[in-house]
């Protein structure tokens, strides 16, 4: 009985720390730490939700809206990425021109792909419909990986 109700805990926890490690998005704001080199220097810990983005070394934060996911038979790279919509680029863009090597046009798309354990990717687009990206095309700003906190 005693080594049943300790198999049940031992499962319990291990379910919890899965649900825990996700790294991907939640309602709640979570941290993150960047591991992409340089991305310490450019943007920073960044903190992340379904309808939020800011990194430590820019001004103000991104609000986000969530628009998709990126087509399974699309660009490897994004291949199962969530898309989500900055809905105040043109205001976030004019408090971070020329920062850190930010963007040089306004962020209108971010994607975030998990990539194993408890990373994700980061990628930002200025392009004016993300689903009008592919490789050979203008509009990737930057991709930046990160562990969540």
């Amino acid at each position: 009985m005693i080594a049943r109700l300790l198999l049940a805990a031992m499962l319990a926890f291990v379910c919890l720390a899965e649900v825990r490690a996700d790294p991907m998005p939640t309602e709640k704001r979570r941290q993150y730490e960047p591991y992409s080199r340089g991305t310490s220097h450019t943007l920073g810990t960044m903190w992340l939700s379904t309808t939020y983005a800011r990194f430590s070394r820019l001004k103000g934060r991104m609000l986000l809206e969530h628009a998709g996911v990126w087509p399974e038979d699309g660009n490897f790279e994004l291949r199962g990425a969530k898309i989500y919509r900055v809905t105040n680029p043109e205001p976030y863009f004019e408090l971070n021109k020329g920062k850190n090597g930010f963007c040089g046009e306004p962020v209108r798309w971010i994607g975030v792909r998990k990539l194993g354990g408890d990373e994700v990717r980061v990628t930002f687009f200025t392009i004016a419909d993300y689903r009008a990206y592919n490789p050979n095309s203008h509009g990737l700003c930057s991709g930046d990986s990160y562990t969540l906190g």
